[in-house]
């Protein structure tokens, strides 16, 4: 027991000194920073961005977010009626309720252009509410009404130049998918503008020796009804 305690006093003493070159040791190396991964989101910095470092990459395969997409904005319209005739409009959709719409007639005799606005609700069965206006280039109308009857000499000047405007208000109603495709009939009334020309030459040749020196071309105006069938497919 007496030959132990300083065996054991030794061992303390070189316990304490190893110690204390440990510590000195660990005050003399400095600390290794803490670096903290960061990744970023699609379409901004990471982290080290926001906190003024260079900004981080996005991590690779990581997917991105995509809005959800609308109701179709762009479609086709083919209809035919009168006074309309056959017509091919484009159809933009700026919002859910509202088409406007713009396009080519033609009714056998010659071409003409159309444009109007529909109003209706975004239901695959839904009532409409259209508003039209067009017009019917002058064209020569004598080689297609010979076809079905005699044009006697006096008529024919009159029909060698036939040109018409109108507006339509119509109400209908559709059917189909309001993104793809939809069938629709509208019937309403027209008001129709016709010019006639050479008026003053007809009248001659029917009023035998009574010479007529100046007829003004008369403007018709008719009131007549409107009806309408086609159908729509949107592609956009």
């Amino acid at each position: 027991m007496v030959r132990t305690r300083p065996l054991l006093c030794a061992l303390m003493s070189a316990s304490a000194l190893l110690g204390a070159s440990a510590r000195a040791d660990a005050s003399a190396t400095p600390a290794a920073p803490i670096v903290l991964a960061s990744t970023s989101l699609p379409g901004g910095p990471g982290v080290g961005g926001a906190l003024g470092g260079s900004p981080t990459t996005a991590v690779p395969g990581t997917p991105t977010l995509r809005a959800g997409r609308g109701p179709h904005v762009l479609g086709l319209q083919l209809d035919g009626g009168l006074p309309d005739g056959a017509g091919v409009s484009l159809l933009y959709r700026p919002l859910k309720f509202l088409r406007l719409n713009g396009g080519m007639l033609y009714n056998s005799v010659g071409y003409g252009v159309r444009g109007g606005v529909t109003i209706l609700p975004y239901f695959a069965f839904a009532p409409s509410l259209s508003l039209e206006a067009g017009h019917y280039f002058e064209a020569s109308a004598l080689a297609r009404i010979s076809q079905y009857t005699t044009v006697s000499d006096d008529l024919r000047p009159l029909l060698s130049r036939v040109g018409y405007t109108f507006v339509n208000a119509q109400v209908g109603f559709e059917i189909g998918h309001p993104d793809w495709f939809v069938f629709f009939i509208r019937a309403g009334l027209s008001r129709v503008w016709l010019s006639v020309h050479d008026a003053q030459q007809a009248a001659q040749s029917t009023s035998g020796d009574v010479r007529i020196t100046h007829l003004d071309d008369p403007s018709i105006r008719l009131g007549i009804p409107d009806v309408k069938l086609g159908f729509i497919l949107y592609f956009y």
